[in-house]
C-alpha cells in the first residue's frame, strides 16, 4: 500500500513538472508571448507556411504541390505545426499555433528522460525532468520546429532501449520512435547511426536490433513526398548540398576557408561554442553537469551510466560530425561576399541538453551505476561540452559580443594573420588543449 501511494506521488510530482514546463514555454511563446520582446526566434512564418501548405495539399491529394513543398526537409513535423494552425488558429493565433507543436514536444520531452533516468533512482528522474523543463536555453529554443520535436522521439527511443531487454516490446516502439524521429529532421539520422555504433561496439545490443534501428529508419525517408518525383527529389538533393556539403567540416574547414588557424575554434565551436549568439539565454544542463563531475571526480566515486552516457556522447558526435561548415565566405546565395560569416544556428545544440541532464541529475543523484568504463569516444565528447560550458553561458549571459570579437578577428586576419591574429590563435589553441587535458584527467578517474 505504501509503494502505492508512493508511485502516486512520484507520479502527481512528474505530471506538475510537465506542465510547469509546459506552461513556462506557453508564457513566453504563445501568450502573451514574453520572448518576442527580446529573445531570438527562428522561421516562424517559414515554417508555417510549410505546415499550412502541406495540410492544403494532403486535403487535396495534390501530390505536385506536396513534393514541391520544403524539399530535402522530412515532413513530419511541418504536417503537425499545418493540422494545429488549422485547428488552433483562429483562437491562439497563426504563429502561436504553429508554436504550440515544438514547445508541446519539448516539454514532453521530460517524460521519456524520467523513464531513462528512473532505471538509476526516482530521484534522478525528477530531477532530470527538473532540469530539462526549466533550462533557460531549452526553454527559449523549444521554439524551433524541427529540432525540438525530433529531440523528444529520439529520447523515447532511447528509453525504449532501455527497458527492450526486459519486454520485448519496447523494441518495436523504439524503432517507431527512431522512424518519426528521422521523418523530422535529417540530422536525427546520423544521431541513430552514431547511437547504434556506440551500442553494438558496447555490446548492449545485437547485430539484429542494430539492422532495425538503422535499415527501417533510413527507409521511412521515402515517405517525404519530395523523394517521388525526379525534380523535386534533385531539388532536395541539391538544397542539402548547398549548406550541407563538407564531410569533416570541423576539421576540413578551416582550410576550405583558407584560415587554418582558426582550427581550434572551430573545434571548440562544434563541441558546443556554437550555440553562443545574441539574445540568447544560458544553457544550464553542461554547466551543473560539469558541477557534478568534478564533484564526483574528486570524491573517486565518477561512473558515467552507460545507455544515457552514450546517447549523449552520440548526440554530441553527431553535431561535432555534420557537414555543415561553421563559416562560409557566401551565404544565401552570395547575399554576403568576402566576409566570414556563421552558418551555425544557436539552436542545433538543443538535443544536446536533455540528455546533458539526464546524465546530469543521474550523476548528481545516484552515480554508482555499477556499469562499465566507458571508452574515450563516449566520455570525451561530454567532458569537453561540459567544460565549455561556463564560456558559454557568460557569453550567452551577456559577453555575447567575444564570439562575434573573435569571428571579426579571423576576418582582418587574412594574410596578415601572424601579427593581427595571434593572441586569439594561442587563446584558443591553450583551450582546447585545456579541455582536451581535463577530459583525459575525468576519463581516468572514471570507474
Amino acid at each position: 500500500m505504501l509503494a502505492r501511494i508512493t508511485k502516486k506521488k512520484t507520479l502527481t510530482v512528474l505530471l506538475v513538472i510537465v506542465a510547469i514546463g509546459f506552461a513556462t514555454r506557453y508564457v513566453l511563446w504563445i501568450n502573451p508571448g514574453y520572448g518576442f520582446q527580446g529573445l531570438s526566434i527562428y522561421d516562424t512564418s517559414t515554417y508555417t507556411g510549410f505546415g499550412t501548405a502541406y495540410v492544403e495539399a494532403l486535403r487535396s491529394m495534390n501530390i505536385t504541390a506536396l513534393s514541391g513543398i520544403n524539399p530535402g526537409v522530412p515532413p513530419l513535423s511541418m504536417i503537425l505545426v499545418g493540422l494545429s494552425v488549422n485547428l488552433l488558429g483562429d483562437i491562439l493565433g497563426i504563429i502561436q499555433a504553429g508554436l504550440l507543436v515544438p514547445i508541446t514536444a519539448s516539454a514532453l520531452t521530460a517524460l521519456p528522460a524520467y523513464m531513462i533516468s528512473r532505471k538509476y533512482s526516482e530521484r534522478s528522474a525528477l530531477f532530470a525532468a527538473l532540469l530539462i523543463s526549466l533550462d533557460p536555453y531549452l526553454i527559449q529554443y523549444s521554439s524551433t520546429y524541427l529540432d525540438a520535436v525530433g529531440t523528444f522521439f529520439i529520447a523515447t527511443l532511447v528509453a525504449c532501449l532501455s527497458y527492450s531487454k526486459n519486454q520485448r516490446w519496447y523494441l518495436p516502439i523504439a524503432i517507431l520512435s527512431a522512424c518519426l524521429a528521422v521523418l523530422t529532421k535529417l540530422t536525427f539520422l546520423i544521431f541513430i547511426v552514431i547511437l547504434v555504433i556506440l551500442l553494438v561496439s558496447q555490446k548492449l545490443i545485437g547485430r539484429r536490433q542494430a539492422l532495425y534501428l538503422l535499415v527501417i529508419p533510413a527507409l521511412t525517408l521515402l515517405v517525404s513526398p519530395w523523394a517521388w518525383i525526379a525534380g523535386t527529389f534533385e531539388a532536395a538533393i541539391k538544397g542539402n548540398l548547398q549548406f550541407n556539403n563538407l564531410p569533416l567540416a570541423v576539421l576540413l574547414g578551416p582550410f576550405i576557408i583558407n584560415v587554418p588557424q582558426s582550427l581550434p575554434w572551430y573545434v571548440l565551436s562544434y563541441l558546443g561554442m556554437g550555440q553562443v549568439s545574441w539574445n540568447t539565454l544560458p544553457h544550464v544542463a553542461p554547466l551543473v553537469l560539469l558541477f557534478v563531475i568534478f564533484y564526483r571526480s574528486l570524491r573517486r566515486n565518477l561512473s558515467f551510466p552507460s545507455l544515457p552516457g552514450i546517447a549523449a556522447s552520440s548526440i554530441i558526435l553527431t553535431i561535432f560530425l555534420l557537414p555543415r561548415d561553421y563559416w562560409t565566405y557566401s551565404w544565401s546565395g552570395g547575399a554576403i561576399q568576402g566576409v566570414l560569416s556563421r552558418q551555425f544556428y544557436p539552436y542545433y545544440f538543443y538535443p544536446v541538453g536533455p540528455f546533458l541532464a539526464m546524465l546530469a541529475a543521474q550523476l548528481a543523484t545516484s552515480p554508482n551505476s555499477g556499469e562499465p568504463r566507458p571508452t574515450r569516444l563516449v566520455s570525451y565528447p561530454i567532458v569537453a561540452t561540459a567544460a565549455l560550458s561556463p564560456l558559454a553561458v557568460v557569453m550567452n549571459t551577456g559577453l555575447h559580443y567575444w564570439d562575434f570579437i573573435f569571428t571579426l578577428i579571423y576576418n582582418y586576419a587574412q594574410g596578415q594573420w601572424v601579427l593581427e591574429g595571434l593572441a586569439m590563435v594561442v587563446f584558443t589553441t591553450a583551450l582546447l588543449a585545456a579541455v582536451l587535458v581535463l577530459a583525459e584527467f575525468i576519463h581516468l578517474r572514471t570507474h
